[in-house]
């Protein structure tokens, strides 16, 4: 699968954090949230991991 990373470090940090997470525990709202504390991620983030995700699901 190919995908386009976003640019901040941060968030792409949560999103290989939650890829590395995700055969071990499915449920990817839990890991969003998890990823969110762990590299503490400003709402603006937050929402761009939410879009990420929900686009991953629609190219699908």
């Amino acid at each position: 699968m190919t995908t386009i990373m976003p640019g901040d470090k941060n968030l792409r940090n949560a999103i290989a954090w939650i890829e590395e997470h995700r055969r071990e525990d499915p449920d990817l709202k839990k890991l969003m949230a998890q990823a969110a504390m762990r590299f503490d991620l400003t709402p603006p983030e937050e929402l761009a991991l939410a879009r990420f995700y929900r686009e991953e699901a629609g190219s699908r």
